[in-house]
């Protein structure tokens, strides 16, 4: 991939992100009367319960990455934080498959489209992970570099250049769905169903 796609890929999302969320604050409206709360279902308990643990490590990675070198030390403690890692991977990666494919059968396409494009980023996640081993650790020393020169207005992606093409696109792909984040919908709103609530158990009570 060239320099000018890993320098203009992070910028075009930030920007699709803000637009995306102020458009929403803007067509907000209130609820004439307090939704009841919708519980979450299996498949969105899983996604949060990955998303949760994934997010974790990848934010721990980048705001503390001395922290995070100094626990690998340890190959007891850098075999437990890649085992929890994958489990957190695999759980995301199940309920984002179940409630896409509730979506779909329900003939609502544009939410399958958006769980499918999430999906489709935890398995490459998930393929980063059993393919190219120990991830907490390299990430630390190869993705990092170039997510802080990012952070920093100066990008950076000499490391991330030499890295293997799934590494590349799975860090792309991600700020790609950074763009699209306004767009999910986590819990329940008087104007749209949200993504991580089934259609089926939206109306049962």
């Amino acid at each position: 991939m060239s320099d000018a796609l890993f320098s203009a890929i992070p910028y075009v999302a930030a920007g699709a992100a803000v637009a995306g969320g102020v458009r929403r604050l803007m067509a907000r409206t209130p609820a004439p009367t307090p939704a009841a709360p919708t519980p979450w279902t299996p498949p969105g308990r899983a996604v949060l319960a990955g998303a949760s643990i994934v997010a974790l490590n990848h934010v721990l990675g980048l705001l503390a990455p001395r922290v995070m070198q100094a626990f690998n030390a340890s190959p007891g403690r850098l075999f437990t934080l890649e085992a929890v890692s994958l489990i957190g991977g695999l759980l995301l990666a199940w309920g984002l498959a179940g409630l896409t494919l509730r979506r779909a059968r329900d003939g609502q396409w544009g939410a399958a489209a958006l769980l499918g494009l999430l999906l489709t980023q935890a398995l490459s996640g998930i393929y980063l992970a059993v393919s190219l081993r120990w991830g907490s650790a390299w990430y630390v020393h190869v993705v990092v570099p170039y997510l802080r020169s990012v952070l920093a207005f100066q990008p950076d992606a000499a490391l991330l250049a030499q890295a293997p093409f799934i590494v590349q696109l799975h860090t792309l792909s991600g700020m790609v769905m950074l763009a699209l984040a306004p767009f999910i919908r986590a819990r329940p709103g008087p104007v749209a169903a949200p993504l991580l609530v089934t259609p089926r158990e939206e109306t049962a009570g």
